[in-house]
């Protein structure tokens, strides 16, 4: 499979993906595929961390709409990624629906499809954040949703924020000569993860997100508060400034965020 297409405002049709995948000659397999918060976690209990900037965080809610997931058997050059939506190579694997993950439990919460994939090995992975197609202009799926309370110096900085990747995060090409350089698209798709993956027939695909990096540059004292009784910060739906930037950057970091693993028997 070279790359996903894309039919009219739906991912990848499942009927394609199988044809798609069997032309990389490798033997086709089905897989199950769950995503989670990180190991180590209490269900149903808050998330505590420092961030690089001094913060203690505790968070309460985080949310992420996982909308599809491919492996890639090649790894890129740090250039390849210029202006294409996809990675280059050939495509393994993929995941073609998607859901809302609720990345502070640790539990494997199942994909609402199974996973196709030939027998080749992958090297890296792509995480779709997407509520629909992915180069659509207009998407206003909630990719993200959190709430919390950072503290530093004695200072309680109570926040909440939803992040979309909608007409907020179109961005202008200056160069008139070049319109499609920056599509939406890009802004949708984590990649390249680096991961080291053979699919097997009846195994599962495990992605595991971890909300702590997210915030790893967030400066919580800048956040813009809406509210004093009780006091509230909320995070922008955009990146004009700090805070609501690194955010969204933290949450579309293709290293350390995502964890991608392949199980025989995964425990759920």
């Amino acid at each position: 499979m070279r790359r996903p297409h894309l039919l009219g405002a739906a991912l990848l049709a499942a009927s394609c993906a199988i044809s798609c995948l069997g032309s990389t000659g490798g033997e086709l397999v089905e897989f199950d595929a769950y995503a989670a918060g990180p190991e180590g976690l209490e269900s149903g209990e808050a998330y505590q961390f420092e961030n690089q900037l001094g913060y203690a965080v505790t968070l309460t809610k985080a949310t992420l709409h996982i909308g599809a997931v491919y492996l890639n058997k090649s790894v890129p050059t740090s250039t390849s990624q210029d202006t294409s939506c996809y990675l280059p190579g050939v495509y393994s694997a993929e995941v073609t629906k998607g859901f809302d993950v609720d990345v502070l439990d640790p539990e494997l919460q199942a994909f609402p499809v199974r996973g196709v994939s030939t027998t080749d090995h992958a090297s890296t992975a792509e995480v779709w954040l997407t509520g629909g197609a992915i180069d659509a202009e207009t998407d206003p799926t909630k990719i993200a949703v959190v709430a919390g309370v950072a503290s530093r110096d004695g200072v309680q900085f109570p926040f909440e924020g939803t992040v979309t990747i909608n007409k907020n995060r179109i961005t202008i090409q200056p160069d008139p000569a070049l319109p499609g350089a920056k599509p939406i698209c890009k802004q949708r798709i984590v990649t390249p993860i680096d991961v080291n993956i053979d699919a097997t027939e009846g195994g599962a695909l495990i992605v595991r997100v971890d909300p702590a990096d997210w915030f790893q540059n967030v400066d919580f004292a800048v956040l813009e508060q809406v509210d004093t009784s009780p006091i509230l910060y909320r995070f922008r739906d955009d990146s004009e400034d700090q805070p609501s930037r690194n955010l969204f950057s933290g949450i579309r970091a293709n290293a350390g965020v995502y964890r991608l693993t392949f199980e025989d028997n995964p425990s759920q």
